[in-house]
């Protein structure tokens, strides 16, 4: 990661609220020795961050400006110390940093492995990110000042939390009820319903007379409250107290501590106890399970891409967030690949940075290992289909594989750290960038035994090349139709290579075109003869056997139906799988005069079934019955390069796109 940047919220100075914090870009910090470097997949503020700022523990806190602010983050693991012995490259985990140093608000921070815990994949890196300061400070409160036993084996509590549908206070209130107490909590009316879903038992609006006394409806005592609050006196406690009753103050001022002290030095039975966080691995371990297992849940009122994290500072300081007030996605922006109009070829084609797509309920998040692209990517780009894309600017590519870093709430199939292979549309297009949202219908599994280039080549290739075959020309893979004489243009491109081997497998007898560089290639992926297309009989697309032919599968261009008809059987058909305006008028006119031998304009459109064969295909590539042959592979930093291959229209079999 030497010498690399990286994108990062900072501020340079005390003061000034959202409007301080500045984006720049600044290096990627190197490991320590017992220190592991992660790349952010997401973050948390805290308030006691924008107090930070405004200078509450100031000279202490930060331990120098500028400063990166934030604590909480879940992530990857990407570099380790020397020393590290937990964990390795590619770890998800969860992290809290120190509020002297910060760094959460950036794409790459550095954790002390002592505070850093592995995460499951049943917990998303957002409610991950959510927990280490909220729900550790909630858990501290409850079992080491409260004695409150998790297990539900202790003495029943009467306790109070207030703000409780705040980020320390939402886990409080259910952290209690796990508890063997009864709850009563404090929120603003917009929040009822939301903390008694949450479990408290009795629920009061802060701004009604009731409230602002803090009396229990049930006329309890309390034993303890966990105080989220500010602003609340102690004289506004002290008689809602029970006889040992104690207020566990989370943001303790100088009020809070000159009352701490009078009641120790007067050996009052009533105590205020100020808290102060004292994070251990074990305990953020604790907390993970229990939403792991369900027992509790971290809510996200809302989430902002790091480019926009001013905003969610701003959103915190005004103090009605309900759960965590924000998730930052820091990983925030990602390299992508775009143009904002048609034409213009690879030179129209901009390098940019956005932000990391949110993946919606029956989508999932994919970091893209490999990308392939296709003649219709850049056709499209020319303005040959006008409705698509369906907006600009528009990012290209429907084929990739990779592997799930997020999933939206209904999804089922699939979960963090799946490999996949998967197929976006057309219309949004979305492969070539570092990541890609894509429907689970449209999503499947990818065996270990196939590589990610491997499988990226497969989507619209391989299925347009199965559909022509199977669907058009009646095909059958088990051998149990007749046997088919099939011509196959362009053999040696993306669809043609592929289109080989699957006539080869079932059992047809296959002649093929191409360039002369390419006549033995495609003789090894199983065509019985290959012809030059340059050379006298390839341009009359004869068969050297006199074979006729019953099915051609056309992926070239700019062959007339003059030269198809003399060579096709009597019933022959020619399936164009790029058909221009010509090919569509000889169509309408095969079938008005009722002609045995048909053109077959055929454009993939593809279903969520479809993806059953997509399947089928790397099963294929699994068992070694059929290959992905790779002409070349770009970093995602040239896939200019990539596409002005693609368009000189010489590649031998994929082009391949790596981020």
């Amino acid at each position: 990661m030497a010498g690399k940047l990286m994108h990062a919220l900072q501020y340079s100075g005390y003061g000034g609220g959202a409007a301080a914090l500045k984006h720049v870009e600044v290096p990627v910090p190197d490991p320590k020795a017992d220190e592991v470097l992660v790349k952010v997949d997401a973050a948390t503020i805290n308030p006691v961050d924008w107090k930070i700022q405004k200078g509450m523990l100031r000279p202490i806190l930060p331990r120098k400006f500028p400063y990166i602010p934030g604590t909480d983050l879940a992530g990857e693991v990407v570099k380790t110390g020397s020393s590290v012995k937990k964990f390795k490259e590619g770890d998800k985990v969860v992290s809290i940093l120190s509020h002297a140093t910060g760094g959460a608000l950036a794409e790459y921070a550095v954790a002390k492995e002592s505070l850093t815990v592995t995460r499951p994949p049943e917990v998303s890196a957002p409610e991950a990110a959510a927990l280490p300061v909220a729900a550790l400070t909630a858990h501290q409160a409850l079992t080491q000042a409260a004695d409150v036993k998790l297990d539900g084996t202790g003495d029943k509590k009467n306790i109070l939390v207030t703000a409780a549908s705040g980020g320390v206070g939402h886990y409080a209130v259910q952290m209690a009820k796990l508890g063997n107490t009864h709850v009563t909590a404090t929120c603003g009316a917009r929040n009822l319903e939301f903390v008694k879903s949450l479990g408290a038992d009795e629920v009061l609006d802060y701004r009604t007379p009731e409230g602002a006394t803090l009396k229990s409806p049930s006329g309890k005592k309390y034993d303890y409250v966990i105080h989220c609050a500010t602003g609340i006196p102690w004289c506004t406690f002290e008689p809602n107290l029970s006889e040992n009753g104690k207020v566990i103050d989370l943001t303790p001022g100088p009020s809070a501590l000159v009352t701490f002290a009078l009641k120790k030095l007067t050996f009052s039975k009533k105590q205020l106890v100020p808290l102060i966080l004292i994070p251990k691995a074990e305990n953020l371990e604790y907390v993970i399970n229990l939403v792991k297992e369900k027992k509790i849940k971290a809510v996200i009122e809302s989430k902002f891409p790091l480019s926009k994290a001013e905003d969610a500072w701003a959103k915190m300081m005004e103090g009605h967030a309900t759960g965590k007030a924000a998730a930052t996605m820091a990983r925030k922006l990602m390299h992508a690949f775009q143009y904002t109009s048609y034409g213009g070829g690879a030179a129209a084609l901009k390098h940019v940075q956005v932000p990391v797509p949110d993946p919606k309920a029956d989508e999932v998040l994919v970091k893209v290992e490999a990308a392939s692209i296709n003649p219709f990517d850049w056709r499209i780009q020319t303005g040959y289909i006008p409705f698509l894309p369906r907006k600009f600017p528009c990012i290209p590519g429907t084929d990739l594989a990779g592997e799930v870093a997020g999933a939206g709430s209904s999804v089922k199939k699939f979960k963090e750290g799946d490999k996949i292979v998967a197929m976006l549309s057309h219309a949004t297009g979305g492969a070539l960038a570092e990541y890609s949202v894509v429907k689970e219908s449209f999503t499947v599994a990818r065996p270990p035994e196939v590589s990610g280039p491997e499988a990226a080549g497969i989507p619209l290739a391989a299925l347009t090349a199965y559909q022509a075959l199977t669907q058009a020309a009646n095909v059958k893979f088990d051998r149990t139709s007749d046997k088919q004489n099939i011509l196959i243009t362009a053999a040696s491109g993306g669809v043609g290579h592929y289109a080989v081997q699957m006539a080869r497998l079932a059992n047809a007898h296959v002649t093929a075109t191409c360039g002369a560089r390419n006549l033995e290639f495609v003789k090894s992926l199983g065509a019985d003869e290959v012809i030059d297309y340059k050379s006298p009989e390839g341009a009359a697309l004869k068969s050297p056997s006199g074979k006729k032919y019953d099915y051609v599968i056309r992926c070239a261009t700019g062959i007339p139906w003059s030269i198809f008809e003399p060579n096709l059987s009597e019933d022959g058909k020619v399936i164009d799988l790029t058909p221009g305006p010509s090919a569509w008028v000889t169509y309408a006119l095969k079938k008005l005069t009722f002609s045995r031998k048909q053109l077959v304009p055929s454009i993939l459109f593809p279903k969520a079934e479809d993806l059953e064969y997509v399947a089928f295909m790397m099963n294929l590539v699994k068992e070694n019955n059929m290959k992905t042959v790779i002409d070349s592979k770009f970093p995602l930093s040239k896939a200019e390069d990539a596409w002005a291959k693609l368009m000189e229209g010489h590649a031998t079999g994929k082009v391949i796109i790596e981020p």
